[in-house]
């Protein structure tokens, strides 16, 4: 990991249980020459929104679908662009509008309705003071993010 301090050297799965509350850390991996970079969604990582980052607990007699309530989602963060799977709570009795979930992770949907993207609320702070005090533009400011994420 290149955002965790100190010495990380971990399989796929470690580095996906050790992000499970980092979301929006860069990744690389050995692939048996050089350090590579990954994404946490392609080694398996599943945002869970309802439960503290944790996965649904299990009910008895209730049957989940497991794939009805993941969605892909795209989060601007102040490291990066990410796009992560996320579960939805669909516990019963749980909030149904999923803008809701994101908000209470801290995270500003785009799009009340369906949203598929989202803004952490660390972003925003840095795209107010960056535009008060440098006079960036959201378009530079986009473009500052894009080259975190992939400076190619």
């Amino acid at each position: 990991c290149l955002s965790c301090s100190g010495e990380h050297a971990w399989c796929p799965s470690c580095a996906v249980k050790a992000h499970q509350c980092n979301p929006f850390h860069n990744l690389q991996l050995w692939n048996g020459k050089f350090y590579e970079s990954t994404t946490l969604q392609d080694q398996g990582y599943v945002m869970y929104l309802g439960h503290g980052g944790h996965r649904r607990p299990h009910h008895p007699g209730q049957i989940y679908e497991t794939q009805s309530g993941v969605s892909n989602l795209v989060v601007v963060h102040s490291t990066g662009i990410y796009s992560h799977h996320v579960s939805w709570c669909q516990c019963p009795g749980a909030e149904k509008d999923r803008h809701l979930h994101l908000l209470k992770a801290k995270l500003f949907p785009a799009s009340i309705t369906r949203p598929h993207s989202a803004f952490t609320f660390n972003i925003l702070d840095n795209f107010l003071i960056d535009a008060l005090e440098c006079k960036t533009s959201a378009m530079s400011f986009y473009q500052k993010l894009r080259r975190f994420t992939n400076n190619a």
